[in-house]
């Protein structure tokens, strides 16, 4: 999805326009300002939309991109080139910073889908608080590689936390995006630690 667009201005806007919108589009679609409000959970997802589209602008900005071309095969400054393996290592890498459409978008380029793209498709879903597709995707990758220690640990993760999760997210005002990130982290490095040998080399990093 094109983050410009979720936010409502150019992808000309300047850094004070880009903040401005995000303002007002948090305010209006947070989930505290719309407790009993018959649209509750459409304005929760878009909430979620607009912190993900915000963080996806920043970060680009940071990196240099100021426009990049959404809905093709231009994502976050990478262009998939059919090499599989690479684009695995770049959604990885999305992953590991907290940029989970970014990641799903790389991967979506990808058409040999393998348990390699289910397993980081379910973790950056997961991540987005999209628990049942997330489990969805890690099923498949089980089922793909029914031996991979490394999908089982995250399909039992997320069938055991599905109504941890929920539970979390009403009571708190869902701090189960931070567990997520920290899960998600947690799973690329042990299969960095696990599955070297299979091409993929990923950082290591910390909550």
């Amino acid at each position: 999805m094109n983050p410009y667009q979720i936010l409502g201005i150019s992808p000309s806007a300047s850094d004070d326009e880009i903040k401005k919108a995000y303002r007002t589009l948090s305010k209006k679609y947070h989930p505290d300002a719309n407790i009993g409000n018959p649209h509750q959970a459409e304005y929760t997802e878009k909430f979620k939309e607009v912190q993900n589209a915000y963080k996806t602008i920043m970060d680009e900005r940071k990196k240099g991109f100021k426009q990049q071309s959404y809905g093709s095969q231009t994502t976050g400054g990478y262009q998939y080139h059919g090499n599989d393996q690479e684009a695995y290592q770049e959604a990885s890498g999305f992953i590991q910073g907290g940029r989970y459409q970014e990641a799903l978008n790389v991967l979506n380029q990808i058409q040999n889908k393998t348990g390699m793209w289910f397993y980081l498709a379910a973790l950056a879903e997961n991540s987005l608080g999209n628990n049942i597709r997330a489990q969805e995707y890690a099923q498949t990758a089980v089922q793909m590689e029914p031996m991979n220690m490394q999908y089982i640990l995250l399909l039992n993760q997320l069938q055991g936390n599905t109504r941890q999760y929920r539970q979390t997210s009403q009571q708190y005002g869902n701090p189960a995006s931070m567990m997520n990130c920290c899960y998600s982290i947690m799973l690329l490095n042990c299969m960095m630690s696990c599955c070297c040998g299979g091409g993929y080399h990923y950082p290591i990093l910390c909550c």
